[in-house]
């Protein structure tokens, strides 16, 4: 168990410590989590647990049904719901980041691509996770455009999960990201709206197909 520090607000540290069991499956999905239980766990008050738990439940990494918590455990038909706003909101995102994208940030786009083909050399799995996500938040805030930015933080956490569980021993489809993202980026840098848009439906379309693949060979 993560030791508390003293020098964040405890809810926050609470908050970060029960999403990370909760993404690396300390904590599996549809497993009940009980308040009391955790506030004895990490040494804290029970109403500092509800405020962590409100923002848990906020991401929808909990789900709330009466007075029971448990861990957010899609179906396939809440999969292909969360997917198909992310075929047409991050295709958006592509084609308005290519209008209106800086050269800052397509500096950032460039050296994740470079980091992310050196964490694939490397095999490492917890960085290509984060350096996936970078990547498409680098897009998301180029659209410049604050309600489509919402959106996405709003769906976000849970393509995290959905990404994190199901997907944990594909490792070969880290390749075939990294090499979606250098097509997107191309498509950007060149200023070609129509082909960005194009390759990033291709890219959360084939990530949509093989996790499917994926739960229905389980």
């Amino acid at each position: 168990m993560t030791q508390i520090q003293k020098t964040d607000l405890l809810h926050n540290q609470v908050y970060h410590i029960i999403k990370e069991q909760i993404m690396d499956g300390d904590i599996l999905p549809g497993e009940r989590i009980i308040e009391t239980r955790v506030a004895e766990q990490l040494g804290v008050s029970r109403g500092t647990i509800r405020e962590a738990f409100q923002m848990l439940l906020k991401d929808g990494l909990l789900i709330r049904n009466d007075k029971i918590i448990s861990i957010y455990n899609p179906d396939k038909k809440e999969i292909s719901d969360v997917y198909e706003c992310r075929i047409s909101i991050e295709s958006l995102a592509a084609k308005l980041a290519t209008q209106r994208i800086s050269s800052n940030e397509i500096i950032q786009l460039e050296k994740v691509i470079s980091d992310s083909k050196q964490a694939l050399k490397d095999n490492n799995k917890k960085s290509l996770t984060i350096l996936n996500q970078a990547f498409h938040d680098i897009i998301h805030a180029a659209s410049n455009n604050e309600q489509l930015i919402k959106i996405c933080d709003t769906i976000k956490t849970k393509i995290l999960f959905i990404r994190t569980r199901i997907l944990k021993e594909h490792l070969s489809n880290f390749s075939d990201f990294v090499d979606d993202h250098e097509k997107i980026f191309i498509a950007i840098k060149n200023q070609d709206a129509n082909l960005a848009e194009k390759e990033m439906r291709i890219h959360i379309e084939s990530s949509f197909k093989t996790i499917l693949d994926a739960i229905e060979s389980k």
